[in-house]
């Protein structure tokens, strides 16, 4: 909830009770029941803007409806024409009490996994005042493993597919920031499908759609305590290449938990994302392949950002993963470059590295 919503329901609130504690200061019984009514319809607005979905009387006719139930002999009456007025308006503000108390239970806040295509909430660690960097950084991450996910059949080093950039392309509905107030700051990020255009490709869509679905049902195995051969994916290929790209949406840079829904992926509960969800992911790459410590000085061959990979050895093009963070390290191709981490070699399939350290040699530190 941003800081302006809840500065919006603490002065509601505060003004509706100093209403109700001295009712005659603020008008007839009629006019209490009239400012109650539009105090109530603005912390619905507050909490979920699109509350009557384009009908501005749709709470006014809850109100009756509840009226005529409470009082069954006063059908479609108001209020203060069914309380007995009184010298100091506590008989209506008695009741208003017990009417705010019911519509104010039943009032929730807005869900935006419910309500947007694709929403992305990040929880910074306590007492972090959260940089835009980090979140553009971790929505960019999350646009690549996407697209390196949806490019199943491009084996190709390079830019993916145009009609998989445009299907990655979200539009920005809104970011919400809230900063750190005695509690963990948090970025919203509420996103559209990509940008429409003249030669939409369906099947793109689909394939984009399929491979946030691979990721988050990555996400649900990872919070969860199933093993390995839990996972609905039979292809090992496949399943590989998810975890990978899974990886890389497993959050850093202070933040502490990432949470990824939307109806594009029919997650109106999100899914989490957690940095400890990572020695998962490298249990599923074991799992399936066997591995060994890798430590050795390559030439880099190419560099793919989508992917999220270097290619290092001129002869057998290694695959070698790097966390976001490292990938800014090696910045051009046809240099030397010192690469530590993990070589997996699948039955099927090519060997790669998962990187743990990769540096330039010539930028790298001596050991002395």
């Amino acid at each position: 909830m941003s800081a302006l919503r809840d500065t919006i329901l603490h002065w509601i609130d505060k003004r509706t009770s100093d209403m109700l504690r001295a009712p005659r200061a603020w008008g007839s019984d009629e006019a209490i029941e009239m400012q109650v009514l539009l105090l109530l319809q603005f912390r619905a607005l507050a909490l979920r803007p699109s509350f009557d979905n384009g009908d501005p009387g749709s709470l006014v006719d809850a109100y009756m409806e509840y009226l005529t139930r409470a009082y069954p002999k006063h059908p479609h009456q108001p209020l203060h024409q069914i309380v007995e007025t009184d010298r100091l308006g506590f008989n209506i503000a008695n009741e208003l009490k017990q009417i705010i108390q019911t519509f104010t239970q039943s009032m929730l806040e807005e869900n935006p996994f419910q309500h947007n295509d694709l929403a992305i909430r990040l929880v910074f660690e306590k007492g972090r005042t959260p940089a835009t960097a980090a979140f553009t950084g971790y929505y960019e991450e999350f646009r690549r493993a996407t697209r390196a996910v949806a490019r199943r059949v491009d084996k190709a080093v390079g830019r993916a597919p145009k009609a998989i950039e445009e299907a990655t392309d979200f539009t920005l509905s809104d970011v919400r920031v809230t900063p750190k107030n005695g509690a963990p700051a948090e970025a919203l990020l509420l996103l559209g499908a990509g940008v429409p255009s003249e030669s939409r490709d369906w099947v793109a869509e689909q394939a984009v759609r399929s491979a946030i679905v691979d990721l988050v049902t990555m996400g649900e195995w990872a919070a969860s305590e199933a093993e390995v051969n839990a996972l609905p994916v039979d292809d090992v290929e496949q399943r590989s290449r998810t975890t990978v790209q899974a990886m890389r949406i497993v959050p850093r840079r202070g933040i502490v938990k990432a949470e990824i829904g939307g109806t594009l992926v029919g997650r109106a509960k999100p899914v989490e994302f957690r940095p400890e969800h990572e020695r998962r992911f490298l249990a599923v790459l074991g799992s399936s392949a066997p591995s060994e410590d890798y430590d050795k000085t390559e030439e880099v061959r190419g560099i793919d950002l989508d992917r999220g990979l270097v290619i290092v050895n001129r002869k057998a093009r290694l695959p070698c993963y790097v966390r976001p963070e490292h990938l800014q390290e090696v910045t051009e191709v046809g240099i030397q470059a010192h690469v530590r981490g993990t070589l997996y070699k699948p039955l099927a399939g090519r060997p790669f590295v998962i990187v743990s350290h990769i540096v330039p040699t010539d930028t790298e530190p001596s050991a002395g």
